[in-house]
C-alpha cells in the first residue's frame, strides 16, 4: 500500500497557533461582543431591581396615605368610592351598547 504524506504545515497566511488573522480577529470581536452583552445584562438587571424597589416604595407610600385618608374621612371616602363605582358601571354600560352587547 502506498503511503500518502499529509501536509501539516499551515499556510503562510495563518498564525503559529493555526488560526488565520481573520479568524483570530473574529474570535476577539466575538469575545468583546459577549463581554459587552454580559455587562449590558448586568446593568439592565440592576436597573430593573432598583426600579422595582422604587415602585414598591411608591405603592406602599400611596397605600399608607390612602389608608390614613380613609381613617380621617370615612364618609367622604365612602361617597367617593360609590361615585367611582357608578361611573365605572355607566362607562361599562356605554361601551357594551356601543359594541352591540345588550344587558
Amino acid at each position: 500500500m502506498e503511503s500518502t504524506s499529509l501536509n501539516t504545515t499551515p499556510p503562510a497566511s495563518q498564525t503559529s497557533a493555526g488560526n488565520s488573522p481573520v479568524a483570530e480577529h473574529a474570535r476577539r470581536s466575538l469575545d468583546e461582543a459577549r463581554a459587552g452583552a454580559a455587562e449590558l445584562a448586568a446593568r439592565s438587571s440592576d436597573n430593573l431591581r432598583v426600579g422595582a424597589a422604587r415602585a414598591r416604595d411608591a405603592i406602599s407610600q400611596t397605600t399608607d396615605q390612602a389608608a390614613q385618608y380613609v381613617q380621617a374621612q370615612p364618609l367622604k371616602s365612602l361617597l367617593m368610592a360609590a361615585a367611582a363605582g357608578a361611573a365605572i358601571a355607566m362607562l361599562a354600560g356605554a361601551v357594551g351598547k356601543r359594541h352591540g352587547h345588550s344587558t
